[in-house]
């Protein structure tokens, strides 16, 4: 590569990043709409830092690959049809397109929970099937980044703090210098590969 051409390379990369086309997007599958922008937009930050980008289909992705899809909402016919391998809206197309071509589909919000207290108990089976099935297809509900760390104040640290705070995805967990860990605690950390750091 010679001097001019590494130049306009490194000219390019540069422009790419001034103007955004650098960053991170998110594609949304739906109508585009400001409120969702609003609802989104904190859900991803905590994945790919300020500055994503959130797009919605038929907008110029500007050669990137978007790195998640979020389906805002999935009704219970759409629901239906997707475990069946159908879609009935050009929506839900892109949607099994993108699970056709094994890309993970991350959905907000499943309409059938609406109904968890009226539903008769097997046509809530039913959907509560659908989701399963379909996570299977790679369609899965959105799950928010939380932080690896995490602070407890309390002088006693039992193995029950530790296993909850390993499943909310917790690394480090932050206590008190003068806190006791029992040692059932310490050998939870352990085989959770967490670390238990004391701190004033």
């Amino acid at each position: 590569m010679d001097i001019a051409e590494l130049v306009h390379t490194v000219v390019l990369e540069v422009l790419e990043r001034i103007d955004g086309r650098g960053n991170a997007c998110v594609m949304v599958l739906a109508t585009r709409d400001a409120a969702l922008v609003e609802r989104i937009a904190p859900l991803v930050v905590p994945f790919f830092g300020e500055g994503t980008e959130i797009l919605f289909p038929g907008e110029d992705c500007a050669g990137r690959t978007p790195q998640k899809y979020i389906l805002p909402e999935l009704s219970c016919s759409d629901m239906a049809d997707l475990a069946a391998g159908r879609a009935s809206s050009p929506l839900m197309e892109k949607t099994l397109t993108l699970l056709l071509r094994g890309v993970e589909v991350e959905v907000l919000d499943f309409a059938y929970r609406t109904y968890a207290e009226s539903a008769p108990g097997p046509l809530y089976d039913l959907y509560a099937a659908y989701e399963k099935k379909l996570a299977s297809y790679g369609l899965r509900e959105f799950r928010a980044r939380r932080p690896d760390t995490a602070r407890l104040r309390e002088s006693l640290i039992t193995a029950g703090m530790v296993e909850q705070a390993g499943t909310e995805g917790v690394r480090i967990l932050v206590v008190p210098a003068a806190a006791n860990v029992t040692p059932l605690a310490a050998e939870t950390a352990e085989s959770l590969h967490m670390s238990i750091l004391k701190q004033l």
